[in-house]
């Protein structure tokens, strides 16, 4: 059964345009805060929020290297089939009041 809380709670979360940010550049590998942050112009307090917020949800995590944090995404095919979902531009269909009343159910 799915739970339809969770979803949602895991889609707001990498929702925001500075986290799908971060995930596009986490998917070509696992990155420390610094180097991460070179790459996204915000500031490092910041990305730090974002970082948490995405590690908190179990989308990241992260490991130490001396006084470095290196993260990583926790389930990358899952992100990739999320980006290749939003990313893709696939075939939109327009229905009309006949299409609805001649082949879907109404009340």
């Amino acid at each position: 059964m799915h739970n339809d809380k969770a979803i949602a709670d895991l889609l707001k979360v990498m929702g925001h345009p500075v986290r799908l940010q971060i995930l596009r550049f986490l998917l070509k590998g696992p990155s420390c805060a610094t180097l991460t942050n070179r790459n996204i112009d915000i500031s490092q307090p910041n990305l730090s929020q974002h970082l948490k917020a995405l590690t908190d949800a179990k989308i990241l995590d992260f490991c130490k290297l001396g006084t470095k944090r290196c993260f990583y995404i926790v389930r990358p095919d899952f992100v990739k089939k999320m980006f290749e979902l939003v990313d893709n531009d696939e075939e939109r269909i327009t229905l009309k009041e006949d299409d609805l009343r001649n082949n879907y159910a109404t009340e």
